[in-house]
């Protein structure tokens, strides 16, 4: 079987995982603005396919001249889902590639909640067809933006805490940060859940972990992304 790469490059990080038959051998994550040093220390000689999904297109020139065989995901080769939009070809990979996981997962509707630079809420039916989007800034966006819109806030981190409230600045914008996030992000559950009793609520990345305990949903799959950019190497590794 052969040897291959899955990589997903995101504003914030870039997400690499080595696939050896069939399974997830290595996985690497590193800060996107360190991705040409980061990459060039890379020993990819042993593989023969990469798979990516990018939302960050400055960067995709950088496998032009790749020894090995480069296969970028869009609008148009994903076989399993459908994308309902009037402009296709403006959805992000990231998004497009974990309804394709989720799709493939659940076999019905969906809504793929993920959290890094921005929030998404993406709606998947019953019949694989990507239907629309929430997006929101991430935290990180979020408490950034209150620093720098502000005269006497800082940049605070999200603070996980049972207080309902903060005492000072930093535990006011972090306890902020995080049940606001909670709050946001359960308030959308229901309402789809009220709107479409068939729907399962997948919740996916690191960003969605922080929070996993307090949120409903009906399936936390932290690798979702490497999943749909397996399903993605599988159509094109058996044709």
């Amino acid at each position: 079987m052969q040897k291959y790469a899955l990589l997903d490059i995101g504003n914030t990080n870039v997400k690499l995982a080595f696939i050896d038959n069939g399974l997830i051998q290595n996985k690497i994550i590193f800060e996107t603005k360190k991705f040409k040093e980061k990459f060039d220390d890379l020993n990819l000689n042993y593989i023969s396919h990469l798979f990516i999904s990018s939302v960050v297109p400055e960067l995709n020139q950088y496998f032009n001249n790749m020894k090995i065989s480069v296969h970028f995901v869009n609008s148009e080769n994903i076989s399993n889902i459908k994308i309902g939009l009037n402009n296709p070809s403006e959805l992000g990979a990231d998004l497009i590639i974990n309804a394709s996981a989720a799709y493939d997962l659940t076999q019905q509707r969906n809504l793929v909640i993920d959290h890094g630079t921005a929030l998404t809420f993406c709606h998947i039916d019953d019949r694989g067809k990507y239907l629309g989007c929430l997006i929101f800034p991430g935290n990180h966006i979020a408490s950034q933006s209150l620093a720098q819109f502000t005269s006497k806030l800082n940049y605070f981190e999200m603070k996980d805490t049972n207080k309902l409230y903060g005492t000072n600045t930093e535990e006011a914008i972090g306890t902020g940060l995080f049940k606001g996030y909670i709050h946001l992000i359960n308030g959308f559950i229901k309402e789809f859940k009220d709107n479409y009793k068939d729907i399962k609520v997948i919740g996916t990345g690191n960003g969605v972990k922080v929070f996993a305990e307090y949120l409903n949903l009906d399936i936390y799959e932290e690798d979702l992304t490497f999943r749909g950019l397996n399903l993605f190497a599988q159509t094109i590794l058996t044709n």
